[in-house]
């Protein structure tokens, strides 16, 4: 059984998987809760150019009514030049400009319909604390908003 919010990441994937291609860069998605996605992204990270979709997380909920109510999702994907083995023929920068251009105000799927996401509107690219030896990257942060009541899909 999957979640909404696994869904929406996996959604997220295919999008950037789709429009990326071009770039040489590789699209996966890490869920902190699975250790095979965990391996993989360290495997992906020690390719040229990597685009991480990490895990989508509420931010705000409708407080007053049971479901819960997603008022707001926030969801990071994580940009990775490895600089010494980079053979993909594109950056870190034109990756992370093409990743916001493919999803920003980009409309979501159900149970997400009728909303879109979006780059958030301060800080909507910062660098990661901790990023891996010999590679820099750049996290891009979007918002989902609008009423969302998700349901575990099967």
């Amino acid at each position: 059984m999957s979640s909404a919010l696994e869904n929406l990441q996996t959604a997220v994937v295919r999008q950037l998987r789709e429009q990326m291609c071009l770039a040489g860069a590789t699209v996966v998605a890490r869920r902190a809760a699975d250790l095979d996605s965990q391996i993989e992204t360290a495997v992906q990270a020690a390719l040229g150019l990597s685009v991480i979709v990490l895990d989508p997380c509420p931010r705000r909920v409708e407080p007053s009514v049971p479901g819960p109510v997603y008022l707001e999702i926030a969801l990071t994907v994580r940009v990775i030049e490895n600089l010494l083995i980079n053979e993909s023929g594109g950056g870190l920068l034109a990756a992370a400009e093409r990743a916001s251009q493919t999803l920003h105000l980009w409309p979501l799927p159900a149970p997400w319909a009728d909303n879109v996401l979006r780059l958030a509107e301060h800080n909507p690219w910062t660098t990661p604390t901790n990023p891996i030896r010999g590679a820099v990257a750049l996290d891009l942060h979007f918002i989902a908003a609008g009423s969302v009541t998700p349901t575990a899909s099967r």
